[in-house]
């Protein structure tokens, strides 16, 4: 998956870097990538351990991944409160594009609903992909979120990432992007 999404950096980013996030119960920022770097930062940074059995009632016997120090779990607040302080850090006024994978199983919708209310006074973009088909809470009724300043997320779900074409794919990723843009110009969020 990051081998197809960094031909969106190159494309989308002034110095054709992907910045880069991942999350489990706590999230962690990687190293930024450029296309360049593909072969060595992948196998750095990307979760290699084997699958390992979940024994509690919760996971009731389904696989998981563990990354060190990150811990088992899908915490999407997390990861949402660091891309937005990493935004705020970083007062550009320049347009972010988030792509955002989750594998299902979403359960904090009041906290995501929140965030992604905030976020929408800030230049940032959030496009959701569900993979696995799998429970992907609040993601499917972004559209209808209320109380935001301007529309500033999307999501579909792909059951197979795999066998989607790069156009379809890429088609879908940047689908909602150019209404955002115009909207939030419209609204003051873009300089």
């Amino acid at each position: 998956m990051v081998e197809r999404m960094a031909p969106v950096a190159a494309r989308l980013d002034e110095d054709g870097s992907l910045d880069a996030w991942i999350f489990a119960d706590r999230s962690a920022r990687l190293p930024s990538l450029t296309i360049p770097e593909l072969p060595r930062w992948v196998p750095e940074n990307v979760p290699t351990r084997l699958p390992v059995r979940d024994a509690s009632p919760q996971g009731r016997g389904r696989k998981i991944r563990r990354r060190e120090g990150l811990g088992y779990g899908n915490n999407e607040p997390v990861v949402i409160r660091d891309v937005i302080d990493f935004c705020r850090a970083r007062p550009t006024g320049r347009p972010m594009l988030v792509l955002f994978f989750s594998d299902g199983g979403v359960y904090e919708n009041k906290e995501i609903s929140d965030l992604l209310r905030e976020a929408s006074a800030l230049p940032i973009f959030w496009q959701f992909v569900g993979l696995g088909e799998s429970n992907y809470g609040i993601l499917e009724d972004l559209d209808t979120l209320p109380g935001r300043v301007v529309d500033n997320a999307g999501f579909f779900a792909v059951d197979d990432i795999d066998s989607v074409s790069d156009e379809e794919l890429y088609d879908r990723l940047l689908g909602e992007f150019p209404q955002w843009l115009r909207a939030a110009r419209a609204a003051g969020v873009l300089t």
